[in-house]
């Protein structure tokens, strides 16, 4: 089920308010790992969310195990795929709150998402199938159909190679060229944060550290897997 886009006001994302993204951490550069699956997540899944939740994870452990020697773009397509199947619906109603980030085990935990967590599952979930983290960018952009802010994933081939598009709004990966609807604002990853200089191309401004609400994702997601 194809999901509608995350209602948040287009003005947050325009470069003059992103500062309010780049609030300096206390923590230092957190390079991001993947996924672990233990017998205790499992448990703890079952335990807090019930045991659809717990096959839910037990798949994309397979999905994981299985694609993880494949090529990149099957890679790809596979895991925008597995996570364009969970539900869609807004942080107010799935957590009661304006903007929360829900790690991959939250998000088949609930079975459900928005825009921000498809984005981010299916970077973690490629991590764990061996893509390079530097290929890998979470990020936002302005939907123009609509006039609304989104989160989409970026996959860059080589440094200087257009992107292609991991979104939850289409089961097809596309390149952004081909995303004229799409207006990218700014993008990070565990190792840099970008400004968009346009539809392909960003501009290098710092660490991914600056990024407090990235740091303490990550932090949230080690605690769960190390349950």
């Amino acid at each position: 089920m194809l999901a509608t886009l995350c209602l948040e006001p287009v003005q947050r994302l325009s470069p003059r308010y992103a500062v309010w993204f780049f609030a300096l951490s206390l923590a230092g550069l957190v390079f991001a790992k993947g996924l672990e699956f233990s017998d205790s997540l499992l448990t703890w899944m079952d335990d807090k969310y019930g045991s659809e939740a717990r096959e839910r994870v037990e798949e994309l452990q397979r999905l994981i195990a299985r694609y993880g020697a494949e090529d990149e773009r099957e890679q790809l397509e596979r895991v925008n795929d597995f996570f364009n199947r969970v539900n869609y619906d807004s942080d107010y109603a799935l957590w009661d709150r304006k903007d929360y980030w829900a790690t991959p085990f939250e998000v088949l935990g609930i079975n459900s998402a928005d825009c921000e967590d498809y984005a981010l599952s299916k970077y973690f979930t490629l991590i764990s199938m061996g893509v390079p983290e530097e290929k890998l960018r979470v990020t936002y952009v302005k939907a123009l159909t609509l006039g609304e802010a989104h989160m989409v994933l970026a996959y860059y081939p080589t440094p200087a190679a257009e992107p292609l598009i991991l979104d939850n709004l289409t089961d097809r990966v596309q390149p952004a060229g081909e995303r004229t609807d799409l207006v990218p604002v700014y993008s990070f990853n565990g190792t840099a944060l970008w400004v968009a200089v346009n539809r392909l191309e960003g501009k290098k401004v710092g660490g991914a550290d600056r990024l407090s609400r990235w740091q303490s994702f990550q932090k949230k997601l080690q605690e769960q897997m190390g349950r």
